[in-house]
C-alpha cells in the first residue's frame, strides 16, 4: 500500500506581488545600463533583456524610457519604495516638530545630503535626459518642490525666532536652496573628492552661521547625527 505523499502548498504569491518584483527587476535593469553606459545609449530593449522581460512589458510598466528614468530617481532618492514625499518622511516630521534651529538644519543637512548621495550616479543621465520632454518637466518640479520644502523648513526655524537679524523667511530660503543644493554637493563631494561627512560637517556650519544669528554650535542638535564628531575636531 504507497503512502501519499502530503502536497508541498506553495506560498501564494499575490499578482501584485510579481508585478512589484517585475517593476523592481527592471528599475535595476535600467539603473546597471544608465550608470554603466549613459541614458542616450540605452535602449529599453536593453532594459527589458537585461530585465528578463518582453520589451512590451517595459513600455506598459513605464510608458516612456523617460519617465522610467523618472521612477528610477524618485525611487532611488527615497530609498525605499513607494516613494513618499520627502516631507511626509519620518525625518523630515521630526525635523519640523524639532524645537531648537540648529537641529531643524541638523536634520535637513544629514538626511538632505543622503538623497544626494543615493542619486548621485544618476545625474549623468538625467542631464543627459535634459532634452526630453518628460524628464526636463520632472526637473522642474522637483525642484520647485524642494524649494518649498526648504521654504517650510525655514519657516519653521523663523517660527523658533532663529533667522538671525534681518534675514526674512525668503532670503533665507534663497540661502538655503543654494547651499543645500546638487550644485555646492557636486563640487565639493563627486568634482573635489570630500567625504560625505566632512561635507555635512562643513554644511551644517555653514548653513548655522548663514542662517541663525548665532556661531555657537549647540551639541545636542546634532548628537545623533553621521558628522557629529567631526564638528569638534
Amino acid at each position: 500500500m504507497h503512502h501519499m505523499e502530503p502536497a508541498v502548498k506553495r506560498p501564494v504569491v499575490s499578482r501584485a506581488e510579481r508585478a512589484r518584483v517585475t517593476r523592481r527587476r527592471m528599475l535595476t535593469a535600467a539603473r546597471d545600463l544608465f550608470v554603466g553606459q549613459g541614458y542616450a545609449a540605452t535602449t529599453v530593449e536593453q532594459i527589458a533583456t537585461r530585465a528578463g522581460v518582453a520589451v512590451q512589458t517595459v513600455y506598459y510598466t513605464f510608458r516612456t524610457k523617460g519617465l522610467l528614468l523618472r521612477e528610477l530617481v524618485e525611487v532611488t532618492a527615497a530609498g525605499e519604495e513607494p516613494a513618499a514625499p520627502v516631507m511626509e518622511r519620518a525625518w523630515a516630521r521630526e525635523m519640523m516638530s524639532a524645537t531648537s534651529a540648529q537641529r531643524v538644519l541638523a536634520l535637513a543637512v544629514e538626511h538632505g545630503t543622503a538623497i544626494y548621495e543615493r542619486v548621485a550616479a544618476l545625474w549623468p543621465a538625467v542631464a543627459e535626459a535634459a532634452a526630453d520632454p518628460d524628464v526636463a518637466a520632472y526637473w522642474v518640479t522637483v525642484g520647485a518642490g524642494r524649494r518649498e520644502g526648504q521654504q517650510r523648513m525655514v519657516a519653521r526655524v523663523a517660527d523658533l525666532d532663529g533667522l538671525r537679524p534681518g534675514l526674512d523667511v525668503d532670503r533665507a530660503t534663497d540661502l538655503v536652496v543654494m547651499l543645500l543644493g546638487h550644485d555646492v554637493y557636486r563640487s565639493l563631494v563627486v568634482e573635489a573628492g570630500w567625504t560625505l561627512v566632512a561635507f555635512r560637517a562643513w554644511l551644517f556650519t555653514t548653513v548655522v552661521h548663514q542662517i541663525l544669528g548665532s556661531a555657537d554650535l549647540e551639541p545636542q542638535a546634532t548628537k545623533d547625527l553621521s558628522y557629529h564628531r567631526s564638528l569638534s575636531g
